[in-house]
């Protein structure tokens, strides 16, 4: 979009060149953050745990850290993982927060 509202972000480790997306909007808060398959879970990606039989683990983990530092400098961040049972949930509750 060339305004920074969409915003590609290297994630590899479960597979060589994989992305996650920011997504923001100044006047809707909060930032979406699309990890695709980097984790099965966001509790998951919270307490470090790799997808099992997966990917390079030693990327993995520097994935996990940098999702989590952003998440750490914007609290408000939702993280949505693509197998993730609760993301649909936590979807629509960032949509009815904007």
């Amino acid at each position: 979009m060339g305004d920074g509202s969409m915003v590609l972000l290297p994630t590899p480790g479960h597979t060589p060149g994989s992305l996650s997306m920011l997504v923001r909007c100044d006047d809707a808060p909060p930032p979406l953050l699309f990890i695709g398959d980097l984790a099965y879970g966001v509790e998951l990606l919270e307490r470090g745990e790799l997808p099992p039989g997966t990917g390079d683990h030693k990327q993995l983990r520097a994935g996990f850290a940098k999702v989590l530092a952003l998440k750490e400098r914007m609290p408000d961040l939702v993280i949505l993982a693509a197998h993730d049972p609760k993301a649909a949930e936590a979807l629509r509750e960032a949509s009815s927060r904007r």
